[in-house]
């Protein structure tokens, strides 16, 4: 059960001092160039991290402010992640399997965040069926297999999932695309971002001619072009014109989805679908190499994080392009698409298996549904004067695709004590988090002398 109790720090301090947690290995990134690598005891309200290092004699306290990413080199998931996500209010998403619902609370587990509730009033949504992404290829390496360009070789540096360039570079590889696949990374730039990418395409140089897809985000905007050898060098795809400051935070999350059966190409800006288009060109690419480019001015950094590729299983798109409908009342979407709205009154475990109990506004009969025969429950909104506090940036990331805000958390051997900003305090699996990370970084208070 998730309480509202309160940590006490004091024990981050014995910590620091050698009795009584244990440290967990970690690399710690800090805004620009500097990285910490050693056993990371904790993170307090403020932000600030007690780091055991190598490099001093005593633990190293780190201001909240410094702190930028935390990755914690899991291994690969050796548990099946449940097939269900709920979406809290504040946008976290949880990879749980739904147990029951009463008036009052959503009762929820997982291997990961085991048996807990969450109150009614802070779930927006309910997605079920959701299709596993295979991964084809995680960032989580060192330089191997990566291939620098002679010019801008040493302004390009890989560590773990970042690839940071400071000034012109580029860094490329081969990778087995499937025919349907997920390309998804985050950028971040100090000053003015010019990125460039080329992707399934042949092992050729950019400057080439060659079949495959180029994108580009720079002053002018976002865009994704299709190249070819043909009389017209580029034929363009996507076309946004969104300067780089409508992006707060200097940050921007990418997804591109490619279906080379159909020619079709999805893009997400930021999790949000800027829109669905179709290849123009017949002849699809259907090559696997893959170039990133940093043409931004020299001492201009980007940062390219958490780079990945999985097979893309269309069928799991439902749930993204799903429409609430009224914010006042529930509503369920079943497997073929049918949307009921009214009032999801209960959950409960039946004969087969767990049962959905909704109350139409069209029939008086409560309708039962199984699990199996539902998509997606979106749960009415909360009075629009309610507001709930939200923790900007200091972010966990969960095995599974989930991710939630936390104020202060404690490592132990097997399990991680968090703050949640809405349900409390929470322990997970310390197998279940792979990153921590800070999107914005908050002003930190000044660290005591201990």
């Amino acid at each position: 059960m998730i309480g509202m109790s309160i940590f006490d720090f004091a024990r981050l301090a014995a910590a620091s001092m050698g009795l009584a947690l244990t440290a967990i290995a970690a690399d710690v990134s800090l805004v620009g160039d500097d990285k910490l690598t050693g056993e990371l005891l904790g993170m307090d309200r403020s932000g600030t991290i007690t780091l055991v290092s190598p490099i001093s004699e005593n633990p190293i306290l780190v201001n909240g402010d410094r702190v930028k990413f935390v990755d914690f080199g899991v291994a690969e998931d050796s548990i099946t992640v449940p097939d269900q996500r709920v979406e809290l209010v504040n946008g976290d998403i949880l990879p749980v399997q739904v147990q029951g619902l009463t008036d009052a609370m959503l009762l929820a587990s997982s291997a990961d965040l085991g048996d807990f509730s969450i109150p009614r009033e802070l779930v927006d949504s309910v997605l079920l069926g959701v299709v596993p992404e295979r991964p084809v290829f995680r960032g989580k390496d060192s330089v191997d297999g990566w291939k620098r360009d002679s010019g801008g070789a040493r302004n390009w540096e890989i560590e773990k999932n970042r690839y940071l360039a400071t000034g012109q570079g580029m860094i490329s590889r081969d990778i087995d695309l499937p025919e349907k696949f997920i390309l998804r990374f985050a950028l971040d730039w100090d000053a003015r971002p010019n990125f460039r990418m080329f992707f399934a395409g042949p092992s050729k140089s950019p400057g080439v001619r060659a079949n495959r897809y180029f994108l580009q985000f720079a002053g002018s905007g976002f865009e994704i072009r299709r190249e070819t050898t043909g009389k017209k060098r580029y034929t363009p795809i996507v076309l946004l014109r969104r300067a780089p400051n409508q992006f707060p935070g200097s940050s921007l999350k990418v997804e591109v989805r490619v279906d080379r059966s159909i020619g079709a190409v999805h893009l997400y800006l930021n999790g949000q679908l800027e829109g669905r288009y179709t290849d123009p060109i017949p002849d699809i690419p259907d090559g696997g190499h893959i170039a990133l480019i940093s043409q931004a001015p020299q001492q201009s950094q980007q940062t390219v994080s958490n780079f990945e590729i999985l097979e893309w299983d269309d069928r799991g798109d439902r749930h993204r392009s799903e429409d609430r409908g009224d914010r006042k009342t529930d509503s369920l979407i079943g497997r073929f698409g049918e949307r009921f709205g009214g009032n999801l009154t209960s959950i409960r475990k039946g004969e087969g298996g767990t049962v959905y109990f909704f109350k139409s506004d069209f029939q008086e009969a409560v309708i039962e549904l199984p699990e199996q025969e539902v998509s997606t429950v979106f749960f009415a909104s909360v009075d629009e004067g309610t507001k709930h506090e939200e923790l900007e940036g200091l972010i966990l990331r969960l095995r599974g695709g989930g991710e939630m805000r936390v104020s202060a958390c404690e490592f132990g051997e097997k399990t991680v004590k968090a703050i949640h900003p809405l349900l409390g305090e929470m322990e997970l699996d310390r197998a279940g988090i792979t990153s921590l990370e800070r999107r914005k970084t908050p002003k930190a208070e000044p660290i005591e002398d201990r």
